[in-house]
């Protein structure tokens, strides 16, 4: 969270919307979407925090900062689904600080039927600890704040990308979010300016603390404002969590990246881990695993979750679907014709089937099998969607009935 930024999201103005949109309401699970969700992974939340920590620190007066936009960089370019990868300069002002820094780092996924239409998704990769007046040597590790953010963006486009939408997403990490919001606030008063057709942007920033005996559960920050693009987000809790508590709040001090969206007329909104009792440890050298990120499972959740608020809205396209390799998942006789005989060496924890306008056909629990046999004969012919669930990830694979 922003160190220099005291008041409540309440004490500031929002903008009026550049534009107005119709929201899905999400009152059924789409079964590739649930199984994308079912496939975010602890262990590569773990391992990207631990990779975070592992510099000296992240403060964007470091120069540490710019291995940090390069490695980020470099991992978002590994993704055959992200069209493009851009680095977005912009300038701070601010008493004591330099002018120049790493830039905003930026992954875009194009839209197929709507590409003028964005949907972001950002988390802030800068730290903070202002222990000493040396920006390279101070210990300023940030696991919660906010590794669990970037975390939980990476899952999402490691998920996502390999997926057609209807709308462009973009999946962001800003820098010098600490002093003051600036590498967001340059982007989205820029987007602004040049009128950008931003439908909703979604933030992540701490989401890895969890306060002994209590459950995990969700706060989010908004506006009235934007309390169309909430009750959304809010449908697709309540459909893919039922149990898990969330629930609208303020935050009592800080701020984060949502609200320069929110004031350069854009509706954003703030899943936080909780306002009253976040992780004591942030801005300290004490922000790591174990401590200030006690509870990876709640971190794993909010990233699902924004995972499906962002699939929901950008619109997952059924007829644009792009197979992706998971290695050894083989779907035959292909065509089938009374059976079809699914196998994978990593072994099966789900199977969903759906034609082509994306209704669910078939749905199929297992419990690691490596083969799974499924009768066709009540199947229409044509042309249908299979997504396996396997422990490395899911595969997508077409399926022809005849």
């Amino acid at each position: 969270m922003a160190l220099f930024i005291v008041a409540g999201v309440n004490g500031f103005a929002q903008a009026p919307h550049l534009f107005e949109y119709e929201y899905p309401v999400v009152a059924t699970e789409n079964p590739i979407i649930r199984a994308l969700m079912d496939s975010v992974s602890v262990d590569s939340i773990e391992a990207t925090i631990t990779h975070l920590c592992s510099y000296q620190n992240r403060r964007c007066d470091s120069r540490h900062i710019y291995d940090v936009q390069n490695w980020l960089s470099a991992r978002y370019a590994s993704f055959a689904g992200i069209d493009t990868v851009m680095l977005h300069d912009f300038k701070m002002h601010k008493e004591g600080f330099p002018e120049e820094t790493a830039d905003n780092v930026l992954a875009i996924q194009w839209g197929v039927t709507k590409p003028e239409e964005y949907v972001i998704c950002g988390a802030h990769y800068d730290s903070w600890n202002g222990d000493t007046a040396d920006p390279d040597t101070v210990r300023a590790p940030g696991a919660d704040d906010n590794a669990t953010g970037v975390a939980g963006i990476w899952e999402t486009a490691r998920l996502l990308s390999r997926y057609k939408f209807d709308r462009t997403i973009i999946y962001a990490n800003w820098n010098a979010e600490e002093i003051g919001l600036f590498g967001s606030e340059a982007y989205a008063k820029e987007c602004a300016e040049n009128r950008i057709a931003i439908v909703g942007y979604f933030n992540m920033d701490m989401n890895g603390y969890l306060q002994e005996g209590s459950d995990i559960h969700m706060h989010v920050v908004y506006v009235d404002q934007d309390s169309l693009l909430a009750q959304m987000f809010f449908d697709v809790c309540h459909t893919y969590f039922p149990n898990m508590p969330v629930r609208q709040n303020w935050m009592p001090h800080g701020d984060s990246d949502f609200s320069s969206f929110n004031r350069s007329g854009y509706p954003a909104l703030h899943p936080f881990e909780d306002v009253y009792a976040s992780s004591p440890y942030i801005h300290t050298r004490q922000d790591v695993l174990g401590l200030s990120v006690n509870n990876l499972e709640q971190s794993r959740q909010f990233a699902q979750i924004n995972l499906g608020a962002v699939a929901h809205l950008a619109g997952l396209n059924s007829t644009a679907v792009e197979e992706f390799e998971v290695t050894n998942v083989a779907v035959y006789p292909n065509p089938a014709h009374e059976t079809v005989c699914i196998t994978a060496k990593d072994g099966i924890q789900r199977i969903v089937i759906q034609n082509l306008i994306g209704q669910p056909i078939d749905n199929k629990t297992l419990n690691g099998e490596s083969r799974c046999v499924i009768n066709t004969t009540a199947y229409l012919s044509g042309i249908y969607l299979v997504s396996v669930v396997t422990s490395k990830g899911v595969a997508t694979r077409r399926l022809v009935v005849k």
